[in-house]
């Protein structure tokens, strides 16, 4: 199953990581658990999931330049969360879940995304900021 994965301390895209079969189906898992999530939390006038795919180039932009970031730890994995605002377009904020590995054969963390996806609301948005905050805005 080809999945992205980012060194954490160069942001750069990999592919050639393994990926244990108990993470693979633990990540498919939790993406049906979000989808499910974010489905039942949307507003009629929100973007609908079948067009979370259009906002795919903004991603590298959210994980290397979050507004906010979180981490916590489910079912014994560490999860992160990266939030972005965005003004193009018509004003959206961006959320990449993701579980955090380390990679011994180079000793980095390796993040592999769970699930993206886009609103308007920020009412969805806040129901995943949860864990630790591990990033905050810079104020001037």
């Amino acid at each position: 199953m080809p999945l992205h994965r980012y060194r954490e301390d160069l942001m750069e895209k990999r592919e050639d990581f393994y990926i244990p079969e108990e993470l693979v189906e633990w990540v498919s898992l939790k993406k049906s658990e979000y989808l499910s999530k974010i489905i039942q939390l949307q507003t009629a006038d929100d973007i609908g999931f079948e067009e979370f795919h259009l906002f795919d180039q903004y991603i590298p932009d959210t994980i290397e330049n979050p507004d906010k970031a979180f981490e916590t730890e489910e079912d014994q994995q560490k999860v992160r969360i990266y939030i972005r605002s965005f003004s193009e377009k018509f004003g959206f904020h961006q959320v990449v879940v993701g579980v955090v590995m380390d990679d011994k054969a180079s000793k980095s963390n390796v993040f592999i995304p769970i699930i993206t996806f886009v609103s308007k609301n920020v009412s969805l948005v806040k129901e995943f900021c949860v864990g630790e905050v591990i990033t905050r805005p810079t104020l001037n």
